[in-house]
């Protein structure tokens, strides 16, 4: 038991340390993700208005940013992806019933966007709504399996919140699948091999006679 403990406490201590290097407020995977523009026709100078904001996002201009996609969404308010960008800032931020907002008016425009729903479930589980959470984050999932941040954070939350260990154990295979290096694979290994070890083989079936 004390080795469960001690383990489990060497996974929070690391992430502790990603959160302190991405700067969120609990152990999520959506750092340096922003939703681009949906694939349909777009006018130029619509598109033009919407990569000035995107690019203030990414250089983290985030009160230019903020500033230029609350007056894109005002001036142009059935664009998805608009409303999740500004929900990150808004998280970012702390200001999370106004990044609800955002994710909501979002999801109204396109239901089953994995990156909203991604938020939704971030969001979710930081108001320690953990099965909503857990409901958004496989709502990403069923709508794009390919979508490994919902793998991550869905692991994360069997993992560390609901003590799910063998869903835990699923979800951060799912993302070892998926994702790309980007530097967190070496970790996730380890929570993976540590699940291993503490949840054992599976049982044996017993062979027919």
């Amino acid at each position: 038991m004390y080795q469960n403990f001690t383990s489990r406490l060497v996974r929070l201590a690391a992430f502790a340390v990603l959160t302190a290097v991405v700067g969120c407020a609990a152990p999520e995977k959506m750092q340096n993700e922003q939703a681009v523009s949906e694939q349909v026709v777009i006018p130029v100078a619509v598109q033009r208005e919407y990569s000035a904001a995107l690019m203030q996002l990414e250089a983290g201009d985030f009160v230019t940013a903020t500033a230029q996609f609350e007056a894109f969404v005002e001036k142009h308010p059935d664009y998805a992806a608009a409303y999740i960008n500004l929900a990150s800032i808004y998280a970012q931020q702390q200001r999370d019933s106004e990044a609800m907002q955002m994710i909501k008016r979002a999801l109204d425009l396109d239901s089953t966007n994995p990156v909203a729903l991604n938020r939704l479930g971030m969001l979710k589980r930081r108001s320690g709504d953990f099965a909503g959470a857990e409901s958004a984050w496989q709502s990403a999932i069923a709508s794009n399996p390919d979508y490994a941040n919902a793998w991550y954070n869905l692991g994360v939350l069997y993992d560390l919140y609901l003590q799910n260990l063998p869903a835990a154990l699923e979800h951060y295979r799912g993302y070892q699948r998926l994702s790309s290096n980007d530097g967190s694979d070496e970790m996730v290994a380890r929570w993976v091999a540590d699940l291993e070890t503490r949840i054992g083989p599976p049982p044996q079936t017993a062979k027919a006679r």
